[in-house]
């Protein structure tokens, strides 16, 4: 692939420069999962003291629109686990994706969504200044993946995307038409 194949065709850049975006936005996703759900399974243990469902009662304050759902997981435990548990499994499943390239553009969109949910709370880390970065250069990053499909290059969206040309979410929806798959 050499030439204008790998050029994006709204602009001159090239498709593969946006690789290490790709990875690095895939490999944030796909350790925090990780690093939750198979390295340390005591985070997602409620009797354990790792437990990460203790860092919901410091988001509470800050939760905004999200204070009625991280309410009522606060309140039912057996939904704190199962949500925190699933939660870390979508990470390593959204991270995966990107970092592969299959379905990377709603991969990404499922990447932003987590971003932008845990915005309220990115002052809330041990150092302000890290969690405000992490948080906007995983916003910023999953915005631009979607944007730019850069699956299509080092990915397998190159072969979705051969066999099928562009597909969208769904083709009927306003908002939803302008999201690819791929």
């Amino acid at each position: 692939m050499a030439g204008k194949e790998m050029l994006h065709a709204g602009n001159s850049t090239r498709m593969e420069y946006l690789w290490p975006v790709r990875f690095a936005v895939g490999w944030m996703y796909l350790d925090g999962g990780l690093r939750k759900a198979v390295l340390k399974p005591a985070k997602l243990d409620p009797n354990s003291a790792s437990f990460v469902g203790g860092k919901l009662v410091n988001f509470l304050p800050h939760a905004g629109p999200f204070k009625g759902l991280l309410l009522f997981t606060l309140e039912n435990k057996a939904f704190d686990v199962t949500f925190l548990t699933i939660f870390s499994y979508v990470e390593i499943i959204v991270g995966l994706f990107i970092v592969i390239g299959l379905l990377t553009r709603l991969a990404s969109l499922g990447a932003l969504g987590m971003a932008v949910g845990f915005a309220p709370a990115y002052w809330l880390g041990s150092t302000c200044e890290d969690e405000w970065q992490i948080g906007a250069l995983l916003t910023a990053g999953a915005v631009t993946l979607m944007l730019t499909a850069p699956g299509r290059v080092f990915g397998l969206d190159y072969f979705l995307y051969k066999k099928f040309g562009d597909r969208p979410l769904a083709k009927n929806v306003p908002i939803l038409k302008w999201i690819k798959l791929w």
